[in-house]
């Protein structure tokens, strides 16, 4: 019997350079108020909005997964957000994330994800409860908590952000942190 390799993915949203480097001056701003906080800030290059987790994929089903996302019709061109507040998973009393709030201008995502969610049953892959777009500025350490006041958010620059395609990404983990690969991208314009 062979052993398939697998691969770590999920789909994602991906910002073009010009918008990363707006979201990269929210990163600098917020990590200045929260310089005695022991977080790991992401690289600005791979700022992405998560639409779903996919998990460990076995190789020989990442053709297929492609060949059928690359099917599906949409009756828009692109995905459009705002960038808000700062937020914290799970809350902000023992936060482990922090991550630039996202506000959808159009509606079109819930759209996708639920496409998504249809498409992923098939390839053993539980889709998860609720969808909460936003932008991983940094994690928390694990070993020091820090503990923030109640309910604090920091404004961002109200910068849109317009998504015309979706990727499938790989993720490589490593002692560092995760690298992130492009499988393949998904035009909304067919």
């Amino acid at each position: 019997m062979q052993i398939l390799e697998k691969f770590r993915v999920f789909l994602s949203l991906n910002p073009s350079e010009a918008e990363k480097e707006l979201l990269k001056a929210d990163q600098q701003n917020v990590r200045s108020l929260l310089k005695d906080a022991n977080i790991r800030w992401e690289d600005p290059e791979k700022f992405h909005l998560t639409l779903r987790f996919l998990g460990d994929i076995e190789s020989d089903k990442i053709e297929r997964l492609c060949s059928t996302l690359d099917r599906l019709k949409f009756d828009f061109t692109e995905i459009e957000y705002e960038t808000t507040e700062t937020g914290f998973f799970p809350d902000t009393k023992y936060p482990n994330v922090i991550f630039a709030g996202l506000k959808e201008i159009n509606n079109h995502s819930q759209t996708l994800v639920e496409f998504i969610d249809k498409i992923i049953i098939n390839f053993g892959v539980k889709p998860e409860k609720r969808f909460i777009p936003h932008i991983t500025f940094g994690r928390f350490s694990r070993k020091k908590r820090y503990k923030l006041g109640s309910d604090i958010k920091y404004k961002l620059l109200h910068q849109k952000i317009i998504f015309a395609s979706f990727f499938l990404m790989k993720s490589i983990l490593t002692p560092e942190g995760s690298n992130y690969e492009i499988i393949n991208e998904f035009s909304f314009l067919k």
